[in-house]
């Protein structure tokens, strides 16, 4: 079993090694642009089908263990404002039905944590993002498989992370669609009169982002509105997040780890 993620990438199509070269500046470049211009940069392709078949097969041995979330929350991934009116954004709730396989029951000999501790990696999207980027210090929130069977889903909702790394690993039968709206809010303006037609079923301004199995998502979803809609059948959505921070040592409190796996472990 080879363990070099030099060769889990099509380096033709995606020359991340080695840093520097004109080719590896103009992949830079192409996915900055689309990151900047609109709210989301995808990779298509980027890992090899045995190398995903593998994934697959290694989130298949460990999704037991996975934790089950079951929750509603505001797009804003809180608790319910009560002091606003009824129909306000920040109270109105949204469902997410989903498993999660945490960072400390995936094995470093598995082919998503070489990837994801693969220095090339990791410097093309500091490269990207304009800026350092550390992995996560967090033994369970760095690296993340979110598992969705029949029937789950993940409600609209923002993400605490200005931006966010997934990697679609196997996608359902059906349904499972990742659709967003591109900068809804701003970093100085939440956009509550637009937010709120989106939550009362306006679908003007939806994109279904044709992300598919092998794909490396760049995605800020900080500003962009997002959620993933309920699969349909018997085959398995696995999306792993890649989580890396602007600084070193980042970790969850024990109170966000409990809410999320169902335990605690500060290393």
């Amino acid at each position: 079993m080879n363990n070099n993620p030099d060769h889990f990438i099509d380096l033709n199509a995606y020359p991340l090694t080695p840093s520097g070269t004109p080719e590896w500046h103009q992949l830079v470049n192409e996915h900055g642009q689309s990151l900047r211009e609109n709210g989301a940069s995808i990779m298509k392709g980027v890992i090899k089908e045995d190398i995903l078949n593998r994934m697959t097969a290694e989130a298949d041995s460990v999704v037991k263990q996975s934790y089950a979330c079951r929750e509603t929350h505001t797009p804003f991934l809180d608790h319910e404002d009560k002091s606003l009116p009824k129909d306000h954004p920040r109270r109105q709730l949204q469902a997410t039905s989903l498993n999660s396989i945490p960072y400390d029951i995936i094995s470093p000999s598995h082919a998503l944590s070489q990837l994801y501790n693969w220095d090339p990696l990791k410097e093309f999207l500091s490269a990207v993002l304009g800026h350092k980027l550390y992995k996560m210090a967090d033994p369970m929130a760095a690296l993340t498989i979110n598992v969705m069977g029949n029937e789950q889903n993940h409600g609209w909702h923002y993400d605490e992370s200005q931006v966010t790394i997934t990697l679609m690993i196997q996608k359902p039968d059906f349904g499972g669609i990742f659709e967003c709206i591109p900068n809804l809010r701003h970093e100085d303006n939440d956009q509550y009169s637009k937010l709120a037609d989106v939550l009362n079923g306006d679908e003007k301004g939806i994109l279904s982002l044709p992300v598919e199995p092998g794909d490396i998502l760049i995605f800020a979803g900080f500003y962009s509105l997002h959620r993933v809609t309920p699969t349909i059948g018997s085959k398995t959505r696995y999306v792993a997040t890649l989580c890396y921070k602007d600084q070193p040592g980042v970790m969850n409190s024990p109170e966000v780890q409990q809410t999320f796996y169902g335990r605690v472990n500060q290393g």
